[in-house]
């Protein structure tokens, strides 16, 4: 491993431990967090739907196979919405709101550097991980908790 890896890793680490400071000031950002919250939601929302749908029906379709074997057909119905509701409708959201939200605010934060919008937040002396990334990592953390709950 070359000193430039292991620099890179530093600087990944150094990062994540000044967020995660950031997380716990007075001075959160909780206008920028509640517009996050929102483009989290709306970004999601479509693709969560297009991915739960199909996913569900092949889980359910297991799941009577099962049923059909043991001779428990009359459960079927039930059995299958709580398999969907309680374990696989959680797991399909968490990966799409991650997904997608994730790429989105990716998108937003690369276009942001590219017209050097951060440039200038930190020529105007104010702090972007504090500004930009904060509120993004919290509202990401509370689209993935309130949908797998």
């Amino acid at each position: 491993m070359s000193f430039k890896t292991l620099s890179t890793f530093g600087d990944f680490y150094r990062f994540v431990g000044k967020v995660f400071v950031q997380m716990f000031t007075r001075r959160f950002q909780f206008r920028e967090f509640v517009s996050q919250a929102w483009f989290i939601t709306t970004v999601a929302f479509g693709p969560a739907l297009l991915v739960a749908i199909p996913f569900c029906v092949v889980i359910v379709f297991q799941i009577n196979q099962v049923l059909i074997q043991i001779g428990a057909v009359d459960l079927a119905g039930a059995s299958a919405a709580v398999a969907v509701v309680r374990e696989i409708g959680p797991i399909v959201s968490v990966l799409v709101v991650a997904g997608a939200g994730a790429t989105a605010m990716s998108a937003d934060l690369g276009s942001r550097k590219i017209r050097e919008e951060i440039d200038a937040m930190v020529t105007l002396g104010i702090d972007p991980i504090e500004r930009l990334v904060v509120p993004r990592v919290v509202a990401s953390w509370w689209a993935s908790h309130s949908t797998a709950s």
